[in-house]
């Protein structure tokens, strides 16, 4: 998920989940919103946890988001098949492996999200205001957390990941395009800048 605009609280295929220990720690690669990956659900993660070479994944998916200015980040945005994402701020994060959603709020509450693999794109979307959460941390712990505000925000936006859900299918088709609208002006005017030495 974006930060671009959310001053609020709070990996081609290179598969983390394969590497050596040894292998220096890098970003992971980010997959826009073209790539089949981002479609496809992802089934529960079967090893036993903890599992170093997830760990390894986590550490680089969080090296990542914080090098795009993210709040959250999945593994498949960044072509790696694995259920886990990672959410947080640059001062802290933690990941979520085989994420849940157990039980949420009546009340839905619309605002704006941004996601990394569609870039200067943000739309307003219905979220339930609360959820309670499951997941495991990277030391094989299993979590329950009640998460509000943005943080529920976020997680809901990188479960619909794991689960091939692209966040546009949240809208209709005119606020889509009012949004690309938007996005293309957003986009246009970074590139000025840059060429101008802004």
């Amino acid at each position: 998920m974006s930060n671009d605009i959310m001053n609020q609280e709070i990996f081609t295929i290179d598969t983390g989940a394969n590497l050596p220990q040894e292998k220096k720690v890098e970003p992971l690669p980010l997959f826009d919103d073209k790539h089949p990956m981002l479609s496809k659900p992802i089934p529960e993660y079967t090893q036993p946890l903890p599992n170093p070479n997830m760990n390894l994944l986590i550490n680089r998916l969080k090296m990542t988001m914080k090098q795009f200015n993210g709040l959250g980040l999945s593994a498949n945005q960044c072509g790696v098949f694995e259920r886990v994402f990672v959410i947080g701020t640059e001062h802290f994060q933690f990941a979520c492996i085989n994420p849940k959603i157990i039980d949420q709020s009546a009340e839905m509450i619309k605002d704006n999200e941004g996601c990394l693999s569609y870039p200067a794109l943000y739309l307003k979307i219905e979220r339930p205001s609360w959820i309670m959460a499951s997941f495991y941390n990277e030391k094989g712990e299993r979590v329950e957390m009640k998460m509000e505000g943005l943080t529920a925000r976020c997680f809901q936006h990188e479960l619909d990941h794991m689960n091939g859900v692209k966040f546009i299918e949240h809208v209709g088709p005119v606020s889509l395009r009012l949004a690309k609208q938007k996005q293309d002006k957003i986009i246009k005017t970074i590139i000025r800048k840059r060429k101008h030495g802004k």
